[in-house]
């Protein structure tokens, strides 16, 4: 009955944003990041699916005993952990509560500037990324430019991340067009399998985005792709780019002569890949349900909240080498 109680409490109560950031994200969040770090980093397979298979496992053996209480108990347990070991991070202020965002900056011209932009970069290096797309992904130059975006954006510690788990998940990732995912039992990153190797630095960046502490959506690309763009190296560089071109309010139609073939054949890829794989009914059930689960917890725009990281790119400045700025003490009064 205690566990049950406790569960209720963690599902209805929402915490403050200034509590969440001081006590919690910057507090103690961080020990239990670690801590699960320090496990699942010397598992070659998912901590998270561990926890899921022995939760499930639990709640079963008390219904088949008809202890409905007991399996009640099981399942308010999972809300604790999830709402205490990572779930609180939705109710943490928007980014721009602790950047220097200027809604202004967020206008019609600017977005056709940025995809200009975009498309002279992806160009630029859609070659020089394929040549690199044969060797392993950097992990530790891509976590080199990552650690000091998130940094900036408010985090006062170091998440520890490592390289994507293979999950039990992954069929039903690849049938419904799920790039990635973390497991907030376990905190581990899991991306699907058949991602394509230009895609991969971006949804990596992504995840690991959502551990240091940034559940929104919107946020979790515009940190994955300020990184990436950050990068040194053509493919990470490329993934970057490509990613916020997709993401910026699209036009009609685009002339042959807009892209080189190099890009216009990873389009091509992409659609292939999703045309093999992806279950339409199965992709429209899962995200109706992950619509009404971010905006039960708060994100009112549902998955919408993917395609607002235009405004984000745009609205928040960053310095020379891209980091954002922070928010000023004028700003913020």
């Amino acid at each position: 009955m205690a566990v049950i109680a406790l569960g209720i409490a963690a599902l209805l109560w929402r915490p403050s944003s200034s509590w969440v950031e001081s006590v919690y994200v910057n507090g103690v969040y961080p020990g239990w990041e670690h801590a699960l770090y320090a496990i699942s980093s010397r598992l070659p397979w998912s901590l998270g699916d561990i926890i899921v298979v022995a939760l499930a496992g639990l709640a079963i053996w008390r219904l088949l005993r008809r202890d409905w209480l007991g399996a009640l108990a099981v399942a308010a347990l999972t809300i604790v952990w999830f709402e205490a070991g990572w779930g609180w991070n939705y109710d943490r202020a928007p980014i721009e509560a602790r950047t220097d965002y200027d809604a202004a900056r967020v206008n019609e011209r600017a977005v056709d500037a940025v995809r200009r932009l975009a498309i002279a970069n992806v160009n630029r290096l859609a070659p020089l990324a394929h040549r690199q797309l044969a060797r392993p992904l950097d992990l530790e130059a891509l976590y080199g430019v990552w650690l000091p975006v998130v940094q900036a954006g408010g985090d006062r510690w170091t998440p520890l991340t490592g390289a994507p788990k293979p999950t039990l998940a992954d069929p039903f990732m690849t049938a419904t067009g799920t790039s990635g995912y973390i497991n907030p039992l376990g905190l581990d990153v899991h991306l699907a399998s058949d991602l394509l190797g230009f895609e991969r630095p971006f949804a990596l960046a992504h995840e690991w985005s959502h551990i240091a502490g940034y559940a929104r959506e919107d946020e979790a690309n515009f940190l994955a792709i300020v990184s990436c763009t950050r990068s040194t190296i053509a493919v990470v560089q490329y993934s970057g780019w490509l990613e916020l071109f997709l993401y910026l309010p699209p036009q009609p139609r685009y002339p042959r002569k807009t892209f080189v073939s190099q890009v216009w054949q990873d389009f091509a890829a992409m659609r292939e890949r999703n045309r093999r794989h992806i279950n339409v009914s199965l992709a429209n059930f899962s995200w109706r349900t992950y619509n009404t689960y971010l905006k039960s917890n708060h994100v009112a725009s549902g998955v919408q909240n993917y395609d607002e990281v235009t405004r984000l790119y745009l609205g928040v400045a960053r310095d020379a080498s891209g980091l954002p700025l922070p928010r000023s003490s004028e700003s913020s009064r």
